[in-house]
């Protein structure tokens, strides 16, 4: 029965969509042809609930095309709702490929600066890098190097070397020095060869974050004895020396080491405790990390979830906030592409907006470090802010540049929806969109996006955009008016405009054009609320699942430095399962996935069929 199901769908799908939607036209970017004989077929998921939104709202085919019956619409969305929102993800068990990639640029200086205990602000001498589907600019797939990134390397490094290693004629460096990045205790009594041997090993181990072998010595021996022989100067050779590693691949690149079989394989102590290290601290591992691989004993639960807790105590962790955070929720864009003309809003300095950035991350550290349930997200009832973020927020009695715990009680504000950075980044310059805010609530923080919009539909209408006598959600309600935007506008219009409240830079308005403000919604299913407390109540009792799960999704693929495929659905249903045991609590969410089979296992290629590890999640 439900294979004659399936080659019923594949004739409808093949009458009325193949003829745009092939191999050959893929008009819209879209391949159904492909798309059916990919397996399953949640490995197209978003694409498939396209098709599903759009064959529900009769959007496909086009009007002018024919029409599939009322049966036969039923019978391919009853087919697809099997085969894709109901997909067993529970069967599929492989812990993914980890490719190889090159540190972030932010990793690059970070690892550099422990590496040789400088503090290097180097940063913008590198251009941006790209984020990846996951969000994040850790993904694999968009770590390119280029030839002009390689000279960038090289300008970079030397300016490293030079501020580590200031020369001075006439006046040696001390061996401490050298002795100190190799994690060497100083020894004068040697003369340059053991020396040299002794320093290699133990700077190539750290910089290469793992044991330098036989033939990585050889290799840099040889190297320094020609500068040497050559009449190079000690120090200059040492220099060089330290210059060539930072630039080598080993170096620029996290390489774990192949497999011998085709099966999924255990990383070893090593490669756990840079991917520890990167996630946690976006750097390389420290002494005690370096330490427990060489004894190979991180592997060992309660020795891994220690090292797990002493790291997120550490200042590296912050990087959680800073980057992780930051890249996930987007507000790391304010003050770069996202700023106020400094001429027109003289208010709106550098230091503010560094502030309102530094609020978000910190606040989000608090919930980690705090070992906060995820919902505190929403409902929190403190911050962190300095004078100037008081001032945005009429918080009385905070003064001075620094950031400090303020409680929120008795305020308009609570969780991220309060803050300053969210509200500028899901709002236009000098005026508010409860349609980007509410599609941002929906994707970004819930991670159920709406449907993609019907071709040809804009946001609003020039013609209603521009009438300047209509309030925002006069405005939206006549877009509504169009029968194909009215699905996707219900789910976000409501949220959004519960959020009017507040202005485009995140201030709070009681009036707008003199008139009250109206911020009420209505979901689709009859939920009444208003302003950000109904609207953080409608979430927190009807949409924390979805909070949970993309929390959990989020955060794996930053742990794992790639996007997340089909298969890695099966470890997010049991993380979240795991965590609602746990009070959905943060710190317990970093330790389910440090311990998740796709943080220990790894694919050395991309299988075609599932292959199960001899790991399970928690």
């Amino acid at each position: 029965m439900a294979l004659e199901k399936e080659e019923l769908v594949h004739d409808l799908l093949s009458s009325y969509c193949l003829d745009c939607h092939d191999d050959t036209i893929e008009k819209g970017d879209l391949n159904l042809e492909s798309m059916l004989q990919t397996r399953p077929l949640v490995r197209n998921l978003d694409a498939w609930r396209n098709v599903m939104a759009r064959v529900e709202h009769r959007d496909m085919p086009p009007a002018e095309k024919p029409q599939p019956s009322d049966d036969e619409r039923a019978a391919i969305l009853d087919w697809l709702e099997r085969e894709v929102v109901h997909f067993d993800y529970m069967q599929v068990k492989h812990p993914g490929h980890e490719p190889i990639r090159r540190l972030t640029h932010l990793e690059f200086i970070r690892t550099a600066s422990d590496l040789l205990h400088a503090d290097f602000d180097l940063l913008e001498l590198f251009p941006t890098d790209l984020s990846g589907a996951s969000g994040f600019d850790n993904t694999a797939n968009t770590l390119f190097v280029q030839p002009m990134l390689m000279e960038r390397y090289l300008s970079v490094v030397d300016r490293m070397v030079d501020l580590a290693f200031p020369g001075k004629e006439d006046v040696e460096i001390p061996w401490d020095i050298w002795a100190r990045i190799a994690g060497m205790i100083p020894d004068q009594s040697v003369n340059d060869e053991p020396r040299i041997q002794a320093f290699l090993k133990g700077f190539l181990t750290r910089a290469f974050r793992r044991p330098a072998g036989p033939e990585d010595l050889a290799r840099y021996i040889l190297i320094f004895d020609q500068w040497r022989q050559s009449g190079m100067a000690f120090d200059e050779a040492m220099r060089n020396l330290v210059t060539s590693v930072l630039v080598s691949p080993t170096f620029i690149f996290k390489i774990e080491m192949p497999a011998e079989s085709a099966d999924a394989r255990r990383i070893d102590a090593w490669e756990l405790a840079s991917r520890l290290s990167y996630f946690l601290w976006a750097t390389m591992p420290d002494k005690t990390l370096f330490r427990l691989a060489a004894e190979n004993r991180l592997h060992h639960p309660h020795v891994l979830d220690a090292q797990i807790d002493r790291m997120l105590e550490d200042p590296r962790a912050d990087t959680l906030g800073e980057v992780f955070a930051a890249q996930w929720l987007g507000f790391d864009d304010l003050g770069t592409r996202i700023r106020m003309d400094p001429i027109d809003n003289p208010w709106c300095t550098d230091s503010l907006m560094h502030a309102m950035k530094a609020e978000t991350a910190t606040f989000f550290l608090s919930l980690v470090r705090g070992n906060q349930p995820i919902s505190r997200l929403l409902d929190a009832d403190y911050t962190y802010i300095n004078e100037e973020v008081a001032k945005l927020y009429r918080i009385e009695g905070v003064q001075g540049p620094h950031l400090r715990r303020v409680s929120l009680e008795g305020t308009v504000r609570a969780g991220l929806l309060g803050q300053g950075s969210i509200l500028a980044v899901t709002a236009f310059p000098y005026r508010t969109s409860p349609v980007v805010r509410g599609k941002w609530v929906l994707e970004t923080l819930l991670g159920t996006p709406p449907p993609h919009p019907p071709p040809n539909v804009s946001e609003l209408d020039e013609a209603i955009e521009d009438n300047r006598k209509l309030t925002p959600r006069e405005k939206l309600e006549m877009h509504r008016n169009h029968p194909k935007c009215a699905g996707c506008h219900e789910q976000m219009d409501p949220i959004g405009l519960s959020l009017e409240h507040f202005d485009w830079f995140g201030r709070w308005r009681p009036r707008l054009k003199r008139e009250p403000i109206d911020a009420t919604g209505k979901l689709p299913d009859g939920t009444h609320f208003e302003g950000l407390s109904g609207l953080k109540r409608v979430l927190l009792e009807n949409r924390l699942e979805d909070l949970v799960r993309q929390t959990v999704r989020k955060m794996l693929a930053y742990a794992l430095g790639r996007s997340l495929e089909y298969y890695d659905e099966r470890t997010v249903r049991v993380l979240t399962k795991h965590l609602a045991g746990e009070q959905y609590r943060f710190r317990e969410l970093v330790r389910g996935i440090v311990h998740s089979a796709p943080f220990q296992f790894k694919l050395d290629t991309e299988p075609h069929e599932p292959v199960e590890p001899t790991i399970e999640s928690p």
